[in-house]
């Protein structure tokens, strides 16, 4: 019996779902659309692909640019609403609807060099992994940015997350990440977080259901499109940490006490 690595490398032509979560990026949207297409068209990308733009909430039109890139590129791209905001709303409820093989998602804004995206993809598909993330942080890795001060706080919030959650990763918070549809069927129902925030806790929930994590050393380009507050959100995600901390080790004590006396342990439903 062939191993899944060269059962995978049979398959030819997997499809692959991108999510784009946006809101408010009218300024922005048709052209990173048009972007990614031209840059898989003129790289000749192996895979089946189609372009989901998770529209969450948006007041500035982006819903009916959304519609229009449909219309304009029919069955390439395909708009997604929701009524509620959140990133990591959108990018949960787009791949919960998602039938395709590998599901993906990047920032609207293109910060990730889509150079790395192959690389992202062949991770899950035939590179063993059931999860891929973008790394800004490697020893590899490239971040183009003035902002000197949100460096420094990516590394401090990406040391906490290693500390206080005991995962082994440069970057949790990248949004630029791959993963099989089927592993991520296992941990969408553990899932709660609907902001930027979603990242870490995909990374980490995954980690703990044994799901094999591979890193990508990335180019980064910092935007000034990014809806992140520096300030505010770095406040909010450290809180968040926490929080997850707590509520991953609540399950795992959860899992502890089903335990039966013979010694056989029955794993928690949760994590």
């Amino acid at each position: 019996m062939l191993s899944s690595r060269y059962e995978n490398l049979l398959k030819t032509d997997p499809m692959i779902d991108i999510v784009v979560p946006l809101y408010n990026e009218a300024r922005i949207l048709a052209k990173s659309v048009e972007t990614i297409i031209d840059f898989l068209n003129r790289t000749a990308f192996p895979y089946s692909y189609a372009i989901i733009l998770a529209d969450n909430a948006s007041t500035d039109g982006s819903g009916e640019i959304c519609d229009q890139l449909e219309h304009k590129f029919p069955g390439r791209v395909k708009a997604f609403h929701l009524d509620s905001k959140g990133k990591g709303l959108a990018v949960r409820k787009a791949w919960e609807r998602s039938d395709a093989e590998i599901v993906a998602f990047m920032d609207a804004d293109l910060s990730s060099d889509l150079d790395y995206l192959s690389p992202l993809i062949e991770a899950v598909w035939t590179g063993g992994a059931d999860l891929s993330i973008g790394n800004r942080l490697g020893v590899h890795s490239r971040v183009i940015s003035r902002k000197m001060f949100r460096k420094a706080a990516s590394y401090l919030y990406n040391f906490s997350a290693r500390v206080i959650l005991g995962t082994p990763f440069d970057d949790h918070q990248c949004g630029f990440k791959a993963m099989k549809r089927s592993a991520f069927a296992t941990v969408a129902p553990l899932l709660e977080e609907k902001g930027f925030f979603f990242d870490t806790e995909l990374l980490a929930i995954s980690v703990r259901r044994g799901f094999k994590v591979k890193s990508i050393d990335i180019i980064w380009r910092d935007s000034d499109e990014s809806k992140v507050s520096l300030f505010s959100d770095s406040i909010k995600m450290f809180a968040d940490l926490v929080r997850l901390r707590r509520r991953l080790f609540k399950t795992e004590a959860q899992t502890h006490s089903t335990a039966p006396s013979d010694g056989v342990s029955i794993k928690s439903p949760l994590i």
